[in-house]
Formats: structure tokens, sequence, C-alpha cells
């Protein structure tokens, strides 16, 4: 069999994978606690729902323009003004099928084989592995080395000619960490110097804990929003990761090449999640604040838990919904018995029925990831299997 170049070093995504097994595992009756998805576990509110009834029963059901309808653009524009204090018209969205969909898109549009792209670690499963689909290379900084923070003297050390882009993503997923205006101003100042451009993945910008605030790269100045690619999404916000609905902002000449993208592989986002999504970026702010509300709960709930966990040391989390912990000690004392994060994962899987997300596949080997985008019943569940766990290989 012979595959493309490109291809053949793109790995799977753990997330998928072992949410997949942990519910296969479920519909035969095991007993499984599923902290592993990305996902809000809350149903999408009636009245996003109704607009799609509506849509489809008034035969809102053809193609629309690539770029998206005129009624979301304007409100995307209007979300952007509002929430991130970017000024952006029409010609500069591209609503797609997910911010996976915006992020992929504009790697394709200005990724070259000869391109290098960095990202920070910890950092999201599909950016390194979109990268891999341009033939560019991946340049990784490590965050763990400056205690998940940004260290702007280990990111210019590893600007070359060839780099092309950078992507960035506050709150962060795996690690729920935010980072200042001050942080993300000097880091806009490296972007600019050096004339690269950047992905700002904001897709948690709304599940965000006090007295932590979020920024958008793209608001500082003129010359930053020129390079900069905001994303975002209707996915964590509003409950709607079924509906594939996500859009970026960006410069008028850039957002066309990458609407080229789109143009040739999937064209238009689906009709009937337009209108869900403008019904969505019409609801009172309070909608969407219950669900967020029911998340600092959970938080709170995880770290008084983890008060009471000895043995492993974890990140607590700024905002997204993920505790990132760190098993390293645990892994070096136990590796006769896994010899990495995935090893660990899987083991717990199997013998401790809980399903979380191994660290090396977010580029931080030794840690894993729990969402706590399920019931406190499920959390506390999960949580206990893993302190049985720590205490029995601590």
């Amino acid at each position: 069999m012979k595959i493309s170049k490109r291809f053949a070093n793109v790995g799977d995504s753990s997330t998928l994978k072992i949410t997949a097994l942990a519910k296969s595992m479920k519909s035969k009756n095991i007993d499984v606690a599923i902290l592993a998805a990305g996902e809000p576990d809350f149903d999408t509110p009636n009245e996003i729902k109704d607009a799609a009834i509506k849509a489809i029963k008034d035969g809102f059901t053809g193609y629309t323009p690539v770029r998206g309808i005129p009624e979301l653009l304007e409100l995307i524009c209007e979300k952007f003004k509002r929430d991130n204090n970017i000024e952006y018209k029409n010609e500069n969205i591209i609503v797609s099928t997910g911010a996976k969909q915006s992020i992929y898109n504009v790697l394709q549009a200005l990724c070259d084989e000869d391109s290098e792209v960095m990202i920070l670690a910890p950092f999201w499963v599909s950016y390194i592995e979109m990268i891999k689909m341009t033939g560019a290379t991946p340049v990784v900084i490590d965050t763990a080395l400056d205690n998940f923070r940004l260290n702007f003297k280990r990111i210019e050390e590893k600007i070359t000619p060839k780099t092309r882009m950078i992507i960035i993503n506050s709150p962060n997923n795996p690690t729920g960490v935010v980072y200042t205006e001050k942080e993300l101003r000097d880091f806009a100042d490296v972007v600019v110097k050096h004339n690269i451009y950047c992905i700002s993945d904001e897709i948690y910008e709304k599940i965000i804990y006090p007295p932590h605030k979020h920024y958008s790269l793209a608001s500082f100045n003129e010359q930053i929003k020129n390079l900069t690619f905001t994303v975002n999404g209707l996915s964590k916000t509003y409950a709607m990761t079924g509906w594939r609905i996500g859009f970026l902002g960006g410069e008028k000449k850039l957002v066309e090449k990458t609407l080229m993208v789109q143009t040739h592989s999937t064209s238009c986002t689906s009709s009937i999640s337009q209108k869900a999504a403008v019904a969505a970026l019409k609801t009172d702010e309070s909608v969407a604040g219950k669900m967020i509300s029911e998340f600092a709960e959970r938080r709170k709930f995880v770290l008084d838990f983890m008060k009471t966990v000895d043995g492993v040391g974890y990140i607590e989390p700024m905002g997204a919904f993920y505790l990132f912990m760190d098993f390293r000690k645990i892994i070096e004392r136990n590796k006769n018995l896994f010899a990495d994060s995935e090893a660990l994962c899987t083991k717990l899987l199997e013998e401790y029925n809980v399903a979380v997300i191994p660290g090396g596949a977010f580029g931080a080997e030794g840690y894993l990831r729990i969402s706590y985008a399920a019931s406190k019943e499920e959390i506390k569940k999960g949580l206990t299997r893993i302190n049985d766990f720590i205490k029995k290989h601590i």
C-alpha cells in the first residue's frame, strides 16, 4: 500500500481513540467513568434547536455561500467587536465546520514543505498532526520548563528564516492555563518583530474562572491584527459540538487565500447549523452562563477532591474544563508496569474502568488530562478510581 509522504507520519487522535474505546466498554454494560472527552455534557439549548428545526421546515436546506450566510457573518463581527474588541467586516470572516477546520484551512493555505510552525507544549493534540499534513515541520516550545507560562527567550531562540507561523491557545487545552494581558502583549511584540503569522485559538474564551480574564491577541494593535487569525466557535460555549460550527477572523487577503482551501474541500458549512448558530449568537448571555457556572462548581469539586490525593501534582485550571495531572514520579517508579502516559491510561481504563487522556498526546509526557465536562457523580467515581490507582503505585 502506498500513501503520501505527508500522511505517513500522521498519528491517531488519542482523545477520540480512548473515548471510543470507553464508550464501547460502556455499551457492554461495563461501569466506565469517562473523563476523557473535550465536550460539554449539556444538551444544546432549546432555542437553538428550535431555530434548526424551523430552518428545515422552511426549506433552508441548500448550499450557502462558502464563507457563510450574511446574517451569521454580521453576528460574528458583532461578537468580535463586543467580546474581543476586534473590528472585522464580513469579508474578514469564514464560517467552517468547527474551529478545527478553521485552523486546518489556515495551515493549508499558508504553509509549505519548507515551512516551520511553532507550537507551545502542552498543545491540543491535533495541532501537530495538522502541521504534518501540510508537509511543514512542527517546532515545539516546552512551556512545562517555565511552569506552563510563556518564555519569550525560548520562543525567539527557535525562530528561524523558515518560521512561517506560531499557534497559541488561551485558555489552554489541556492545562487550563490563561495567559495574562502582559504575556500576550509581549508575545504580540515577538510575532510582529519577526513578521510571522499567528493562529490564536480562543475556543474556550467564555469558560474562564475569576479573577482570570480573556484577552484577544488581535485586539492590541493593527500590526498584530494583520498577522493573526482569531479562531473561535460555538461547540464549547453553547454545547454544540455535533453541529460543527467554527469561525475565524483575519486580514482580508489572507482570509481570501484560506477561503480557497474550504472552497475546494468541504465547500459551505451545513445550512441548518448556520441557522442554529444565528440563534446561538442571539441568545441571552445567561443561557451560556448557566453552563459556565456549572463548570465552575465542578472545578471547585475537583480541586477540593484533589486536596485529599497524595502523590501527584496538578495545574489549577484558570479556564476550560480540564485538570492536568503530573504522574511522572509514579511512572518512574513503575516502569516495569507502564512505560509512559499512554500505557498508564490504558491500565486505568482496562483495570480501573476510568477513561482519561495521556499527556504524551499533548506533548507533555508523564501527565494525564481529565475532563470535568461530566456529572459530579461521574467525576467523583473517576477521581476515586484514579486515587485508588495512585495509592497502589505511589
